[in-house]
């Protein structure tokens, strides 16, 4: 796992209004400048949280990413992603809890 290039595209992605642009017009052609495995390339695309998190991502570049790209920007959403929430929880933590 290359986690440096994985938190480098993420904070592009979270900071470059270009690279933004870029992402959402063709999401796999951007990621294709980097030296991403298939796999990581596929966590970034999935906007696998967890996946990403778990690869040793800082938890700010993944909340980040989350909120100015995925389709479904909702914290909650997020939160699932990286476990149960339940109803009524505050979901103010980026990390994923162990």
């Amino acid at each position: 796992m290359s986690r440096n290039v994985l938190e480098r595209v993420l904070h592009q992605l979270s900071v470059d209004r270009a690279a933004k642009q870029r992402f959402r017009e063709d999401a796999e052609g951007f990621l294709r400048r980097f030296a991403l495995s298939d796999d990581e390339r596929q966590m970034v695309l999935d906007f696998n949280v967890l996946a990403l998190q778990t690869a040793g991502v800082n938890p700010m570049l993944t909340m980040g990413f989350w909120q100015e790209l995925s389709p479904n920007r909702d914290m909650r959403a997020y939160m699932a992603r990286l476990r149960p929430v339940s109803d009524g929880e505050a979901v103010h933590v980026a990390a994923l809890k162990q």
